[in-house]
């Protein structure tokens, strides 16, 4: 699942730099910015077959690669 929402991230944000740290803050390196963040919803939604409500989306929570799986995990399993 990792590598699947990885793959999702950098076809979204044309950028595999958080490859090297998945911990990263990808809004503050300049990898997500507000636009990218909605289309990284959109495909991680189409792609897991998920939804993630904006309402639900704090940016803290979802700032860095690393997290970003974590949250996939636990809306695929919920």
């Amino acid at each position: 699942m990792k590598e699947k929402v990885f793959k999702v991230i950098e076809e979204v944000s044309g950028s595999d730099e958080f490859l090297q740290d998945e911990h990263i803050d990808l809004f503050e390196a300049g990898i997500l910015d507000s636009m990218r963040a909605i289309m990284l919803i959109v495909q991680l939604e189409a792609a897991f077959g998920v939804l993630l409500p904006p309402s639900e989306m704090d940016r803290e929570d979802w700032n860095t690669a690393a997290k970003i799986v974590l949250r996939i995990e636990e809306k695929v399993n919920a």
